[in-house]
């Protein structure tokens, strides 16, 4: 059996041209890309020769990407923590608790992450020791520099969504003008539900004309299925921006009266949560005995899943029961 240990065997490269290095990584493993080995090995090689020099070079660059990670993990932490201060009390407010929860989840995975790689780095950085090949030593090195770069991204994400949130929880116009948003987004769903909900309709209208086969009642059963799912969500929907708004009016400051948008908002939600009672009306009475005898049990079971979310709602969750709880090709 072939050593792998980087410096004897068959795929010992140190000292190597590239093209020659080239040529014993792939006769090691056929399946390698050549384009791929060569892109691979131009990091640890120097004059045209690969070098042990060259490998400890990756390791200092690659170490080097990996501090600029934790740096930036370490200062969305620390962002994390003075935004915890200031919500002081407020942070026992659903909105405000939801917000800092998510921050904290995502700043303990990047953390966890980080520390990964180090162990990962610090395993890479002993290569003359490692059992692995120089190749895939390199292969190994270029992941944690990879993967720490889309860190580095990542939490300087997380920092940027801190400042938003530090900005939303010291300004009630701010947190208006997101309640609104949330409001119109809602409205533009109800609008898509709409849109199936007709379409349901325009086929049961044209069933005399259309292919009445049992493939085609079928398609007609699951795309009113669909529908219904999605007018359930859509009152949890609801229910989750009215809490928003409960917690927006006790968030606000004493000089801040209703004409300040949260009344209107208010009046919206009214108004939206009576148009989803009406669609869902509306798929009621398109409902055959037949479709109902199919899916009546498995919508029960999916308005007691919903049951179990309590605003503020994690809407990534909800997103997850409806395409697990959904049929067909349906969006």
């Amino acid at each position: 059996m072939a050593q792998k240990d980087g410096t004897t065997g068959s795929e010992r490269i140190v000292g190597l041209s590239k093209s020659e290095a080239v040529d014993r990584v792939i006769a090691a493993d056929d399946a390698r890309d050549p384009d791929t080995v060569r892109a691979m090995l131009d990091h640890v090689t120097e004059d045209g020769t690969v070098t042990a020099d060259g490998v400890d070079s990756a390791v200092t660059d690659t170490s080097m990407i990996l501090s600029t990670a934790e740096t930036r993990v370490e200062l969305a932490s620390i962002d994390l923590d003075d935004a915890r201060e200031a919500a002081g009390d407020d942070a026992a407010i659903g909105a405000v608790r939801s917000r800092l929860d998510v921050f904290e989840s995502k700043v303990a995975n990047a953390t966890e992450r980080v520390e990964s790689l180090g162990e990962e780095l610090q395993e890479l950085s002993d290569w003359r020791d490692n059992p692995r090949s120089v190749y895939d030593i390199v292969l190994g090195l270029r992941e944690v520099a990879s993967e720490s770069q889309a860190l580095t991204a990542h939490a300087d994400n997380i920092q940027l969504d801190i400042e938003e949130f530090d900005r939303w929880l010291s300004n009630h116009d701010v947190r208006v003008r997101g309640l609104d948003g949330d409001v119109a987004a809602l409205e533009q769903s109800l609008d898509g539900l709409a849109d199936r909900v007709e379409a349901v309709a325009d086929v049961e209208g044209s069933e005399d004309s259309a292919d009445g086969s049992e493939d085609a009642d079928d398609e007609r059963a699951a795309e009113w299925y669909n529908a219904a799912l999605r007018a359930r969500v859509s009152d949890l929907l609801v229910d989750d921006v009215r809490a928003e708004l409960d917690d927006l009016r006790e968030l606000a400051p004493d000089s801040a009266a209703e004409s300040d948008g949260l009344g209107d908002a208010a009046a919206e939600l009214d108004d939206l949560a009576a148009r989803v009672q009406r669609l869902r009306e509306r798929l009621d009475g398109l409902a055959r005995p037949s479709w109902t005898d199919e899916y009546g049990a498995r919508i029960e079971s999916f308005e007691a899943t919903l049951a179990a979310f309590e605003p503020p709602v994690s809407w990534g969750a909800v997103q997850a029961e409806l395409e697990d709880a959904r049929v067909g090709d349906d969006g």
